[in-house]
Order: structure tokens, then C-alpha cells, then sequence
């Protein structure tokens, strides 16, 4: 099992709240680009820009199992856990209640507001791309995971 943190929102950091509860409330994490590049698990990916080379990471390397800290304003937001292989849309359908064409299910959302309620007392976790795969286990974000994950 991997953890992973990822922010979930379009190109609208102002509304990431909104989005990323509307994404786990779904049952859906995901991301998209600017420009439909296509499968990631094809050799569409070769067109992307390498600051989003992470993103293929969400399509070929996360699995069913591992957990997802998600992050909002750099605060976390929720913890969830991957429940579905992954999936592209050529086309988003509003009525589906997610904005991005590559996404996996997720379920057990362990929300931060309710595992730590005082939010004066909050720390931030400074995320500045969308995605990345957490492999230092002493880091902030990895050792929250597992606290938080330990809760349930």
C-alpha cells in the first residue's frame, strides 16, 4: 500500500473547498489537463508537460488499497482510500457530479474537521503541485495518514 497527496480542484484554487468536497461526496478523486491528452495508460502521456509527469503516476502506479490525503489550501481535508483501478472519460457529463476525465473511486472518507475539530489549532501541509506519492514515512503528510487511519 502507497499514500499519496493530492489536491482536487480545476484551474479554480479559489473554489478547492467546493470541489473537493463535491468530488468525495461523489466517490470520485481525479485530474485532468488543459487539453485532453487522453489515456494515460497509452502513449498519450508523452505530450504532457513534465511539471504534470506525476499525473501518470496516479494512473499506472496508485492501486485499489492505498490512501489519499487530500488537501485543500493547505490544509488537509480528508483522507480516502483508492477503491477502483483507473478510469478516463473522453468527455466530463456534469450529471456524474466530477469535473475530470481521469479518475478512480474512492470510499472511507476519514475527514480532517472531524478527526481534529478546533481548526485554530490546524497546521498547515504546504502542497503546491497536484499529486505526488509519499515515500518518506517521517514525513508530515505520511505520518497524518496513519494517524488519521489508526482512528477508524
Amino acid at each position: 500500500m502507497n499514500y499519496w497527496r493530492m489536491q482536487l480542484h480545476p484551474d479554480d484554487s479559489a473554489n478547492a473547498g467546493l470541489y473537493a468536497n463535491q468530488s468525495i461526496a461523489a466517490g470520485f478523486i481525479g485530474l485532468d489537463f488543459a487539453t485532453d491528452v487522453g489515456d494515460l495508460l497509452s502513449d498519450a502521456h508523452q505530450e504532457i508537460l513534465s511539471t504534470q509527469k506525476d499525473y501518470v503516476d496516479f494512473a499506472k502506479n496508485m492501486e485499489v488499497g492505498d490512501k489519499v490525503l487530500i488537501i485543500v489550501h493547505h490544509f488537509p481535508f480528508a483522507v480516502v482510500t483508492v477503491a477502483s483501478d483507473y478510469n478516463y472519460i473522453r468527455r466530463t457529463e456534469p450529471e456524474l457530479g466530477v469535473w475530470f476525465r481521469h479518475f478512480r473511486r474512492v470510499e472511507d472518507a476519514i475527514y480532517y474537521s472531524d478527526f481534529h475539530t478546533n481548526a485554530k489549532s490546524w497546521e498547515q501541509y504546504i502542497m503546491t503541485d497536484t499529486i505526488s506519492i509519499l515515500r518518506d514515512p517521517e514525513s508530515k503528510s505520511y505520518r497524518l495518514i496513519e494517524e488519521m487511519s489508526n482512528q477508524t
